[in-house]
């Protein structure tokens, strides 16, 4: 019986051990991961050029408010003052083959300021003649005289800044998961530039298009073209496949 017992026991297969998981391959690790760089550049992108919109919108928002003291204005809310102002200097100077034409103009409220205007608007305002001025949030936002208008934009260096930053690290992220293959990255230098070089490149782009106040079409086309051609071209030369 013992011996029948033990024959049992040692013709028992012992259980089953599971099967280890695959672990995923090389190229589905790399797909993941180019993935993720590519997500997360276009995001931080997508961002920056938010913020530049916002910029932009923030700028021309005169425009659209409504005046002071009017019954389209909504106490509490944003809206125009208009004051008058006096010509009190004149100015003109010469930048390369172009002139810029400079009036000052004293406020009621505030000190006087210097305001960049056309030629026509130049010679058509002399020392002591009235000038419109629309006041926006504690600003001269325009300069008016007998049909001529001269915006006065603020300079966006802080939003320039924070829009140059995003948009030159999504340049990079972008680059990475481009060049990103079996061969490996590219040295962490490259990169850099890119990031730098489009940075820099963001900033003046964002000072030159928020003060022009063009067409908002315009105004978003050109940047988000030079950004895909600046990225392609960094990115087109150093894919490994």
């Amino acid at each position: 019986m013992g011996v029948a017992m033990n024959t049992r026991i040692s013709d028992a297969k012992p259980p089953a051990r599971p099967r280890p998981r695959p672990r995923p391959s090389g190229a589905v690790t790399r797909a993941l991961t180019k993935g993720l760089f590519l997500l997360a550049g276009l995001a931080t992108t997508v961002l920056g050029f938010s913020w530049f919109v916002d910029a932009n919108d923030a700028v021309g928002a005169y425009r659209t408010a409504p005046v002071c003291g009017t019954a389209a204005h909504t106490p509490g809310t944003d809206c125009v003052r208009r004051e008058t102002g006096k010509v009190t200097a004149r100015k003109t100077g010469t930048g390369g083959e172009s002139t810029t034409y400079t009036l000052t103009v004293a406020r009621e409220t505030a000190p006087g300021h210097s305001y960049t205007v056309d030629s026509e608007f130049y010679y058509d305002a002399t020392i002591g003649v009235d000038v419109e001025l629309a006041v926006f949030r504690g600003q001269v936002a325009e300069v008016s005289y007998h049909g001529h208008r001269a915006q006065n934009p603020g300079t966006p260096w802080l939003t320039s800044l924070e829009v140059a930053l995003l948009v030159g690290l999504g340049s990079a992220l972008t680059a990475t998961g481009v060049s990103w293959s079996r061969l490996g990255l590219k040295p962490a230098p490259f990169y850099f530039s890119i990031a730098v070089f489009v940075a820099v490149m963001a900033f003046l782009g964002c000072l030159v298009f928020v003060t022009s106040q063009e067409p908002l079409a315009a105004t978003l086309a050109v940047p988000v073209l030079g950004w895909l051609l600046m990225t392609a071209c960094a990115t087109v030369a150093t894919w490994d496949g």
